[in-house]
């Protein structure tokens, strides 16, 4: 091989390993919750109870996290700007402080069932139901 194809051909090899690196990062393609992890700071009109923690995690199609007494997750799935989550699941145990820490995590999970688009802006994500409730997250370090 002469110096030109092996100029060519180192060319094409480093432009094939850029657009495979940048293949989960083109707007429009793939999904860009996977590997992220958030910390909610509201739900529907509400604020969190003080000393709570409510944890959302995405990774290869399935969700979990802590609904701050209980832990739970589930499956998902993302097309375009729209989200479902199915087949979500949590531990019962039961959290008797603060007060209505158990009414603020079956919040969360209804509202998370009832998911249907999101929107990710700066460090910030939001989930919406039908009903145009939103869970409001923070990106976790």
């Amino acid at each position: 091989m002469n110096a030109k194809h092996t100029a060519a051909a180192s060319l094409a090899a480093l432009v094939l390993l850029v657009l495979t690196a940048c293949a989960g990062t083109v707007p429009g393609t793939g999904d860009p919750l996977d590997g992220t992890s958030w910390i909610l700071t509201t739900y529907g009109t509400s604020s969190l109870i003080p000393g709570t923690e409510i944890t959302l995690e995405w990774e290869g199609g399935e969700v979990s996290g802590s609904a701050g007494c209980n832990i739970y997750g589930g499956s998902y799935r993302v097309s375009g700007d729209s989200i479902s989550v199915t087949d979500l699941y949590n531990t019962e145990m039961a959290c008797m402080e603060p007060e209505g820490v158990m009414d603020q995590e079956q919040d969360f999970l209804k509202l998370l069932r009832d998911a249907r688009s999101f929107k990710i802006v700066d460090e910030h994500l939001q989930i919406f139901t039908a009903q145009e409730e939103a869970l409001t997250f923070a990106r976790a370090e």
